[in-house]
């Protein structure tokens, strides 16, 4: 995982590690829908414990309400993304696999880009 994605909060950088390193499983599961679907699984319940970790720890910093509620949304929507990509892909009406994976790896970078980056200056205060 790239340096600059580290928030230095240990445990929510080693989940966002372990997250990338799942990712990297998916991609190298190949186009099985067996494998494919048992991946998405314990993909899907990876993000959902780390965004109770990630939202535990937010609620000790001093967010302002509106971020802390879109941070939360944002959530929601990932979980909504990946819960519709693993049904459609156990009804065999999902996306090709290299589709599946940009999708995926789309879900994970934006929010941490977009959403986890932003408390940088929150986690400064707090130190």
């Amino acid at each position: 995982m790239n340096a600059n994605l580290m928030l230095g909060v240990p445990t929510i950088d080693r989940q966002h590690i372990e997250l990338f390193r799942s990712f990297e499983h998916l991609v190298s599961a190949g186009v099985s829908e067996e494998v494919l679907s048992d991946v998405l699984s314990r993909l899907t319940l990876q993000i959902c414990n780390h965004f109770q970790t990630e939202e535990g720890f937010m609620a000790g910093l001093d967010l302002p309400s509106k971020m802390l509620k879109a941070h939360h949304q944002a959530h929601e929507q990932i979980i909504e993304d990946l819960t519709q990509i693993h049904l459609d892909s156990m009804r065999g009406q999902g996306l090709p696999f290299e589709e599946t994976v940009a999708t995926v790896a789309s879900c994970v970078n934006a929010h941490l880009v977009e959403f986890d980056l932003e408390l940088r200056p929150y986690l400064q205060q707090k130190a």
